[in-house]
């Protein structure tokens, strides 16, 4: 069973497996034991406003744009307590974190820079890091309970346990520590080998780029100590007790397949799966005790023969799923033979995820 004593949820799982849709009926189940959830996709698929019934297909296509952002947006549904929504922004985020740790004329010549949009905007494994932020800040914000995360598919969701641990290296690594000194390395060097390299470098590229280059350099000065301390903090959050990680998947061999690739990654990164969803299970429930009655014998053995295949599949799922659901919990999800279209469709997921009566209050207001 899920643990809804852990104010933090991170959703895991292979691509098509339903993440989306548990992500928002787990946030969904919480709202209905009346705690204040918020819901954030860091998935660029951006299903979670399609799912919550916050934007139609048909308008996306038309070019409506997206009903999310990164602040989060109030759902409304019938449950006593909240349920909110929001959607990655890692530029926004940046930003922000920019502002908190330059103060206000600092932040403003960095971000007035012609080179920080394509260069933020570049940089490897910056959207990662922005959204382990993006799950830091929402946590110690007063206004929520919970957060759920619904993150991409497998490899990027594990690209984005380790940023915050990568961010921390990076700042500490002796070469950056070179480069973004520029005071040092470039604009206080006497040495004539360095001013040999700036004026061949301002030869080739142009002399207004390498002046924006040292510029963006000098005033990125002092932040990167804000950006660490922020790094090792999270990196503590997604290590402590307050998250659980939820693998969702099917009981299909390449889900599994990768299913178990996350399962093992997060056992070397000294992280545990508190609960494994199988989603889209055959429907089984009530089929093995079944008697059939009425009607003519040929229909009932027909029908009879039709059970005992569905209980049949429903084993060899089980099967297939005994390995990765071995050392966690377990939860499985019958297939409701039709797409989510509603808040009341996720209603029904999230029963059967069923939170604990005291979810509602075993976590302050903060």
């Amino acid at each position: 069973m899920i643990s809804w004593q852990r104010p933090v949820q991170i959703c895991l799982g292979p691509g098509g497996v339903g993440k989306t849709t548990i992500s928002a009926a787990s946030g969904i189940a919480g709202a209905l034991a009346g705690e204040r959830v918020v819901v954030l996709t860091i998935d660029p698929a951006r299903r979670l406003a399609d799912v919550l019934g916050l934007v139609r297909p048909s308008a996306r296509a038309l070019g409506g744009g997206d009903a999310l952002g990164n602040e989060p947006r109030l759902v409304p549904g019938p449950w006593p307590g909240e349920l909110w929504a929001a959607m990655l922004d890692p530029a926004e985020t940046l930003t922000g974190l920019i502002r908190r740790y330059g103060g206000e004329q600092q932040a403003e010549r960095v971000l007035a820079n012609p080179l920080f949009a394509p260069i933020s905007a570049s940089l490897s494994g910056i959207g990662e890091y922005m959204a382990a932020e993006r799950l830091r800040e929402l946590h110690l914000d007063p206004r929520f309970d919970r957060v759920v995360i619904d993150t991409p598919p497998s490899r990027h969701a594990v690209d984005f346990l380790d940023s915050p641990q990568r961010l921390t290296n990076f700042v500490d690594n002796r070469f950056y520590r070179l480069v973004l000194a520029p005071r040092r390395a470039l604009v206080r060097s006497v040495s004539v080998a360095a001013k040999l390299v700036v004026r061949t470098t301002a030869r080739l590229v142009g002399a207004e780029l390498v002046d924006d280059v040292i510029a963006l350099f000098a005033d990125l000065s002092g932040l990167d100590q804000g950006f660490r301390q922020r790094a090792v903090e999270t990196s503590a959050l997604l290590d402590g007790p307050d998250c659980a990680y939820l693998l969702v998947t099917t009981a299909r061999h390449e889900p599994l397949r990768e299913a178990r690739w996350i399962r093992n990654n997060l056992t070397r990164r000294h992280k545990s799966i508190d609960t494994v969803i199988v989603n889209r299970l055959s429907p089984a429930a009530g089929l093995e005790n079944l008697i059939i009655t009425g009607g003519r014998k040929a229909d009932r053995a027909a029908l009879q023969a039709n059970v005992d295949q569905l209980l049949s599949l429903r084993r060899q799922e089980d099967e297939l799923v005994a390995d990765v659901t071995r050392s966690s919990s377990a939860l499985g999800i019958e297939d409701r033979g039709a797409p989510i279209r509603s808040i009341e469709d996720l209603a029904e997921v999230a029963a059967q995820l069923r939170p604990l009566p005291a979810a509602a209050g075993d976590r302050s207001r903060r």
